[in-house]
């Protein structure tokens, strides 16, 4: 567990250099989420715990990054909206992918989770 929650911490510092190449963030960050789980098979409850706290370590991890950016640009209020926001929707679709994790079909489970994300982004991206 303690290596997933690693890899969470690191993974949105690569995104952030991958993400001038693919302009599909949520396609992007929640493959790498499902990269993270697929090693994990466990019985049910561990694998939905399991990506929440992927999820949940990941979106931290990126608020950290977004501190840099509110910090210098004065945007505390976007700040705490992400924190508020945006850490639990990554806690949720890391939920959602775990609970696919190890079952057949557990790729549409991916899918959703990439709906839920997009979906979220077109909904804060209206709001700015």
């Amino acid at each position: 567990m303690l290596e997933m929650a690693l890899y969470s911490a690191i993974a949105p510092v690569i995104l952030l250099l991958l993400s001038s190449v693919v302009s599909y963030p949520a396609v992007l960050e929640e493959v790498v989420k499902w990269g993270i789980l697929r090693f994990r098979i466990d019985d049910l409850r561990l694998r939905v715990y399991d990506g929440a706290v992927v999820g949940l370590v990941f979106g931290l991890s990126e608020a950290v990054l977004y501190l840099s950016t509110a910090w210098g640009s004065g945007q505390w209020v976007s700040l705490v909206w992400r924190l508020i926001l945006t850490v639990p929707m990554h806690s949720l679709t890391g939920a959602i992918i775990g609970t696919g994790r190890g079952v057949r079909g557990g790729w549409v489970l991916v899918v959703v989770a990439m709906a839920i994300h997009a979906g979220f982004n077109y909904w804060v991206g209206l709001r700015s």
